[in-house]
Order: structure tokens, then C-alpha cells, then sequence
């Protein structure tokens, strides 16, 4: 009987080791494939991210678009050129947009076309589609609530900044300055499913 107790405890002992080493050895199986593996990644790569807090934003986005070699597309809610404001921070941004078009860069700009935005927008697009620059509105049925700015393939300017008085002066505005030609090519996209006003 003795004997017989001493054989079923070292089977067992050997069954117990025999679990852990094939644990181990799973384990890591499983350690070598992670870290050969690829992870997957959700967020696209992007060389410089820039937060634009307040009074951050003019001056990075109207030297951004000084900047601007080929191209500039400018998806806004609110552009206002007020006459109460003629050298505002707002104006400069437009007349940053005409200038750009003087150099040779192409810009095309959409503003949304409602009863909320009708007065600040008709000032700007009017200004902008008299200087030769090529600006449109959305269609009525969809709102553009967008905000955002791709130059060149590879910045995009995206946040809640208006370019109005109080959207660059007054309010509390949070917007960020991504380089990544990944993130323009992805806002690309989406300004150019924007539908226009016919």
C-alpha cells in the first residue's frame, strides 16, 4: 500500500510538473509571437502635434498658410469679415487665403450655407470670391460644422476655432496643428465629400 501511495504521488508530481512546463512553454509561444508580430494601431502616424489653445491658433494658422507651397483647403462654419473688425485677426486669415492664391497655391474654401452662419459667411465669401479664390457652400440639406484647414498634403488644423472676432479674441477654443500627411490625406477626403451648393 505504501508503495503503491508513493507511485501515485510521484505521478502526480510528475503530472503537476509536466502542466507547468507546458505553461511555460505556451506562455512563451505566445511572448515570441507578440513581439513579432505587428500591434495593430488605431491612430495614424504623425510627425508634430501642436495643441492651439485661445490665442494660439491665429498666429500658427496665418503662418501656416504664409507658408503654403501648393495647396490650401479650408472647410469653416464661420468666416466673418466684419466691417467693424477690418484688421482683425479673422480678415488677416482671409486675406492670408487671398494672398496664397496670388502666389500661385491652389485654395478652395466651403462655408457652411444657413440662417446661422448666412451674415458672417456672405461677407467672406463674397470677399473671397472676388479676389479670384475658388470658395463654395455646402449644400443646405447637411450642416458643415467642420473647422479645420489642409495645407500642402501634410498640415491639417482641425478644432472648434472659428475664424470670427470672437473665435479667435473672446472665446475658450481648443484646436490642434497636426503634421502628418496621413491626417491631411484623411481630411482631404473628407472636404472633398462635402456636396456643394449648386
Amino acid at each position: 500500500m505504501k508503495a503503491m501511495l508513493q507511485r501515485k504521488s510521484k505521478l502526480q508530481g510528475s503530472i503537476s510538473f509536466d502542466i507547468w512546463i507546458l505553461t511555460f512553454g505556451f506562455l512563451l509561444c505566445l511572448l515570441l509571437v507578440i513581439s513579432l508580430c505587428p500591434t495593430p494601431s488605431l491612430a495614424l502616424p504623425a510627425q508634430e502635434v501642436i495643441p492651439l489653445v485661445d490665442s494660439d491658433y491665429f498666429p500658427a494658422v496665418h503662418e501656416a498658410i504664409l507658408g503654403a507651397k501648393k495647396s490650401v483647403f479650408c472647410a469653416m462654419w464661420l468666416a466673418q469679415l466684419s466691417p467693424r473688425h477690418p484688421m482683425g485677426w479673422e480678415s488677416m486669415l482671409l486675406r492670408d487665403l487671398v494672398n496664397a492664391k496670388h502666389r500661385g497655391v491652389e485654395v478652395k474654401v466651403i462655408l457652411e450655407d444657413s440662417s446661422d452662419s448666412d451674415t458672417s459667411n456672405r461677407y467672406a465669401y463674397n470677399f473671397l470670391n472676388e479676389a479670384g479664390v475658388a470658395v463654395f457652400y455646402d449644400t443646405p440639406e447637411r450642416k458643415t460644422h467642420s473647422k479645420f484647414v489642409v495645407i500642402d498634403e501634410e498640415i491639417t488644423i482641425v478644432g472648434s476655432t472659428n475664424w470670427t472676432y470672437s473665435g479667435l479674441r473672446l472665446n475658450h477654443e481648443a484646436s490642434v496643428l497636426i503634421r502628418s500627411r496621413e491626417v491631411a490625406k484623411a481630411f482631404k477626403e473628407a472636404f472633398d465629400k462635402i456636396e456643394l451648393k449648386k
